[in-house]
């Protein structure tokens, strides 16, 4: 007989609003995501579910019942990741433990229960282990799958046991929702007066399937352990690392390049094996009388090549200073993400390529790759929104550049400066800026751009004017037209 430890963790997408302390926590709050061609809930914290809002509603429904409520789309990437380091996290407890998405776990506790002081006392303490990370969670313990999921849910207690044998007569007063039956089989069943799952047990298997369908007598036969309710285990992510143990400390440079080679190779063999490569290594080395020294490098694109990690450890390894020498090393690689196959061309797009991201790998290891940035074209017709700058290692903000439709400025202001009118004019023909005065020899514009009526920025429209000085400084001009104070400002400067 197995026993079955449901982890159910309801607040798992409300983690950034009650880690952080959100004081919109306050209020009715509810995570949304994309399901049957609408918004729906997915998870609602006690404000809005004390308003009315139950998951499964669309937003309009929602917003209907609960004016105030405000909402967050769903963020799958993020929510997946935490759970399956939630999973790692819970080999302590059990060596069987398998994901239960999209916000749960599930442990084959047989044999285990004991080393806790019961099923009872492994629930609390798990509780309290998470209850440290700030992470609230419910438990349920039966004999099968789903009898853990349903009591884990629909519990009386934050912690609801089964005890062995009896999972039939625990399940009898909870909702029939708790079998994990499709929303619509549950319509179904709650039209025919069937509230709970006791009310099930009194009608024949050949009845309820000839009425609602295979999928609830195969779930309530699983559910009471008549059927098998398998777990597959989750495979554990592969770790990337290698070591080495000396028997003699080594101190000279070369001694560790050649040991940090033998761990490259087989690090990166592996990544090149599973078609994974990595954006980061790090390197501990176990010294003998300063204790355990990390080095790490970066890459601009997921690197499993030797050469590359070589070259990028030859600088760090290059400062360190190791009197009596280390006798241990461990090379790991982090942030493992697919290679992605290129086309073969015939020009030198992909070498620039290459060579770009070297000189980004180089220099990131150097001053940090936050210091590094790139600037990405903007969908907008406003010259301080038509580009941003992120970090130039961050390939997912490649955008094609589109072309403006007059010349901007080499130097752009996204705060135009202020000009003192020396000569009045359209533009003004003598004018002093940063404690220097310029003459006008040529003009050319205006430039005439409106603003973006669906932001809350400013909303003026905006002239922009094209001078050359006597002085030599090509500037762009704005001014708003209409303004009673008639003030101008720099914009911009030309090469």
């Amino acid at each position: 007989m197995r026993r079955i430890l449901s982890l159910w963790l309801p607040q798992l997408p409300l983690d950034r609003r009650v880690r952080l302390g959100d004081s919109r926590n306050e209020g009715p709050f509810a995570i949304i995501s994309e399901a049957k061609n609408a918004w729906r809930v997915t998870h609602l914290n006690a404000h809005a579910r004390k308003a009315g809002v139950r998951e499964g509603l669309s937003l309009p429904d929602a917003r209907a019942i609960c004016p105030d409520l405000l909402t967050e789309q769903t963020d799958t990437m993020r929510e997946a990741g935490l759970l399956r380091a939630l999973s790692r996290w819970a080999d302590r407890l059990s060596p069987r433990v398998a994901i239960d998405p999209p916000d749960g776990l599930l442990l084959d506790i047989i044999g285990c229960a004991h080393l806790f002081g019961g099923e009872g006392a492994m629930g609390d303490h798990v509780r309290a282990l998470l209850s440290d990370m700030n992470i609230y969670a419910r438990i349920g313990i039966a004999d099968t799958k789903i009898a853990a999921r349903c009591l884990a849910r629909y519990g009386e207690n934050s912690v609801a046991i089964a005890p062995a044998g009896k999972t039939g007569d625990a399940l009898r007063t909870l909702p029939i929702e708790g079998l994990g039956i499709d929303h619509k089989i549950g319509s179904e069943l709650s039209r025919a007066g069937f509230r709970v799952i006791g009310q099930l047990y009194n009608v024949k298997s050949s009845e309820l399937a000839r009425r609602f369908g295979l999928e609830l007598t195969k779930a309530l036969s699983a559910a009471v352990g008549v059927t098998p309710d398998l777990i597959p285990p989750t495979a554990a992510d592969p770790v990337y690392a290698a070591r080495i143990t000396l028997p003699e400390p080594i101190g000279l440079l070369s001694d560790i390049e050649a040991a940090l080679n033998r761990l490259a190779e087989s690090v990166c063999g592996r990544l090149k094996k599973d078609q994974k490569g990595a954006r980061r290594f790090v390197l501990t080395m176990r010294c003998v009388d300063s204790g355990d020294r990390i080095t790490s490098i970066g890459f601009a694109v997921p690197c499993f090549e030797t050469g590359p990690v070589l070259q990028q450890f030859r600088h760090p390894l290059s400062m360190l200073k190791i009197e009596y020498g280390a006798d241990w090393l461990r090379l790991i690689a982090e942030h493992i993400e697919p290679i992605r196959p290129r086309q073969v061309n015939f020009n030198d797009s992909s070498q620039e390529a290459d060579a770009r991201a070297r000189l980004i790998s180089t220099l990131g290891n150097r001053i940090g790759f936050d210091h590094i940035t790139q600037f990405v074209a903007n969908d907008s017709h406003l010259p301080e929104r038509e580009f941003g700058s992120v970090e130039a290692a961050d390939n997912k903000f490649d955008r094609p550049w589109k072309y403006a439709p007059a010349r901007r400025p080499l130097r752009l202001y996204k705060i135009p400066e202020r000009l003192v009118s020396l000569k009045p004019g359209r533009p003004p023909r003598q004018f002093e800026w940063r404690r220097n005065a310029y003459e006008i020899k040529s003009v050319k514009g205006p430039t005439r751009i409106t603003a973006e009526w669906w932001r809350d920025s400013d909303q003026r429209t905006r002239d922009y004017w094209t001078v050359e000085t006597k002085n030599g400084p090509r500037f762009w001009l704005l001014t708003y037209p209409g303004d009673k104070n008639g003030k101008w400002f720099v914009a911009g400067r030309f090469p």
